[in-house]
């Protein structure tokens, strides 16, 4: 298994040696946010996420044999563009906050249609760009499941199944276009026992095994606010990434959001803010 910091490092020093063929954009300056950090980008009108995470048209993949994902998923869609290089940023910081060589976090919101989904695929593809390095990503929103659908993923097995029966983790992971990630979809559960199947994860060893195997483990999981799935997967990985959306996310929502994961020894690792359209420090004194 790759060293993360080293194969960082690796992959800026044969970026220096290729010379760029075009101007790197630099990530942006780590700037207090309360307690949290904020993890955003520097290039104003930033459209991380598109409306089509909330509506059907995410279902759609090409008939050909090699599928096209959404246009949603611009890092692996189109790595040269200026989004992209947001979502390099946000890499760049989470990598230099790492307290361990690994990571693995929980990425949610503090309302639905924040972008969490969206945010985590495209993060995870520029993952994927650090030499040696595996990654993971697990759809552990058994509710709405949109990160299986997004990558169309098969629906079973998944985590649900796998925290019936740990015995069938290779079964669940499965391929994505990226040689280096793999995903688990979120697999089937009814809604009144969604609860109880998340909560086998903290006994379960299952993260432990797969941190053998990957470098990288994102977990998309179901708002703060609207579950407690969240506040379980996340005290299980430690760290969180929160998603908020610009000019959409409730002051109030935000502050139970981190209030939440605060009380449940879950560690913010920063605050990600999509559809950026001013100055990101002014922004946050407003709503923080």
């Amino acid at each position: 298994m790759g060293n993360i910091s080293d194969a960082f490092k690796k992959q800026q020093a044969e970026q220096q040696q290729k010379g760029a063929s075009a101007p790197q954009t630099a990530g942006p300056a780590e700037t207090p946010v309360t307690k949290a950090a904020a993890l955003s980008a520097e290039t104003e009108n930033v459209e991380a996420v598109s409306s089509q995470e909330s509506s059907s048209e995410n279902t759609s993949f090409s008939s050909n044999k090699v599928k096209k994902y959404s246009s949603d998923l611009v890092a692996y869609n189109d790595p040269g563009c200026i989004l992209t290089e947001q979502y390099r940023s946000l890499r760049t910081n989470i990598l230099a906050r790492a307290k361990k060589q690994q990571v693995c976090m929980i990425i949610t919101s503090a309302e639905a249609n924040e972008g969490k989904t969206v945010t985590t695929l495209n993060l995870a593809f520029v993952m994927t760009e650090l030499p040696d390095t595996r990654v993971l990503v697990i759809d552990g929103d058994l509710r709405k499941d949109r990160l299986t659908t997004m990558l169309g993923l098969d629906a079973s097995p998944g985590l649900a199944e796998v925290l019936r029966d740990p015995s069938r983790l290779n079964e669940a992971l499965q391929p994505t276009q990226c040689s280096n990630l793999d995903a688990i979809s979120a697999g089937g559960a009814k809604k009144h026992e969604i609860g109880e199947v998340i909560s086998r994860l903290s006994s379960s060893k299952l993260l432990q095994d797969l941190q053998r195997k990957y470098d990288i483990i994102l977990v998309d999981t179901p708002p703060v606010g609207s579950a407690s799935d969240a506040s379980i997967l996340g005290r299980v990985t430690g760290d969180a990434l929160l998603v908020i959306r610009m000019n959409k996310t409730h002051r109030e929502s935000i502050e139970r959001a981190v209030g939440l994961l605060q009380s449940a020894d879950v560690n913010i690792a920063g605050i990600f803010l999509t559809h950026q359209k001013s100055y990101v420090p002014r922004y946050f004194d407003y709503y923080l």
